[in-house]
């Protein structure tokens, strides 16, 4: 993978002209503020706690590994519905078992906080939660302030993406330094062997997480080609889609009697299970997944890493709104699908975040 194909990648084309030049971003965790928006609440019974958990300045794998040392439980019996990010002040469920009861009240710390406590018979698995609420604070370089003019163009443009959508792009995160993850992940593909740079007890957890970036690469690089055709939204014959607020994809034929404005284009995370798109769309993904000397049969042989999905090509905030405030800052909300990334938003309204 060379460094052109690699910023094709983690730096993809934008859908729109950003309407601030530059910007700071998390100058304090306190300036990215993240909660999830559960797709169900506890009920009160069963064998596992769910902990409504306020973390700042910490990582989601730092959380569990935390939390497993002091209740004195292996990780895997921790759930998590989504990642948070670590420079952050984020608010999430996690799910122990219900015999670590008497130890709760040993994880508030200055970084942790547990909010609320409540049972419920499963274990949290990922991908359990509807989407993520966001409180963002922009600040000006070098001291610059924003006013009514920035609060305005900003405004403006949340508002625009919240009818006509954003190029939903996995961020740079994603990815891992470099794109390390991405090489790995096709190491690991291609040759069923892990890289040696692994440590054994690593391995597990890089396999899922590499694999998934490669993935993550493909619908990039796939979502990139149509931005530049200016085809994100549009829906043509073959493509893989589904109904706008859906997430069930079917393949657009010309016999289909759906109206085409009601449906989103999606895009592959390769795998088994993942529904083929035809004729030109078809064509355009396998010759991408080439880019990276990768096939089908990859995916196929790695079915358990690898089990493949649809992703759509655009995301839709709801709950926007922007609003200047005193200190010279800038404070955006919204709220995303599960799996938006907000950095892929905020490279929609500004050139240079640092």
């Amino acid at each position: 993978m060379d460094d052109a194909l690699q910023h094709e990648i983690v730096s993809p084309s934008r859908g729109n002209l950003p309407v601030l030049p530059v910007a700071v971003l998390r100058w304090q965790p306190k300036d990215f503020q993240v909660e999830e928006i559960p797709r169900y609440l506890p009920d009160g019974t069963g064998q596992h706690l769910f902990l409504w958990v306020q973390k700042r300045n910490v990582s989601a794998s730092e959380l569990i590994s935390r939390l497993a040392k002091r209740l004195n439980v292996s990780a895997r019996d921790i759930g998590v519905a989504g990642q948070k990010d670590r420079r952050a002040v984020t608010r999430q469920f996690v799910s122990v078992p219900r015999s670590c009861s008497k130890h709760i009240s040993d994880l508030t710390d200055s970084a942790t906080q547990i909010l609320s406590i409540s049972a419920h018979g499963n274990k949290l698995r990922t991908g359990h939660l509807s989407g993520n609420q966001f409180t963002i604070v922009l600040r000006g370089k070098e001291g610059t302030a924003f006013g009514a003019k920035e609060e305005e163009a900003v405004s403006e443009r949340l508002k625009f993406l919240q009818s006509d959508g954003f190029p939903n792009y996995f961020g740079p995160q994603r990815f891992g330094h470099d794109g390390a993850s991405i090489r790995d992940g096709i190491e690991l593909l291609t040759t069923g062997k892990p890289p040696k740079s692994w440590k054994r007890q690593q391995r597990r957890f890089l396999s899922k997480l590499s694999a998934s970036a490669v993935q993550s690469a493909i619908f990039n690089l796939c979502l990139a080609q149509r931005v530049r055709q200016k085809t994100c939204s549009t829906v043509s014959i073959g493509d893989a889609v589904c109904r706008r607020g859906g997430i069930k994809p079917f393949v657009y034929g010309s016999e289909s009697e759906v109206d085409r404005a009601e449906l989103i284009p999606m895009g592959p995370m390769p795998g088994g299970k993942m529904v083929t798109s035809a004729g030109s769309a078809r064509m355009s993904e396998q010759q991408i997944m080439a880019r990276l000397e990768l096939s089908d049969d990859d995916f196929s042989r790695n079915t358990r890493l690898t089990p493949g999905t649809r992703r759509t090509y655009v995301e839709f905030p709801r709950n926007v709104s922007a609003e200047a405030r005193s200190d010279g800052s800038l404070q955006l909300r919204f709220d995303l699908t599960a799996g938006a990334f907000a950095t892929t938003l905020l490279a929609e309204i500004c050139n240079e975040l640092i």
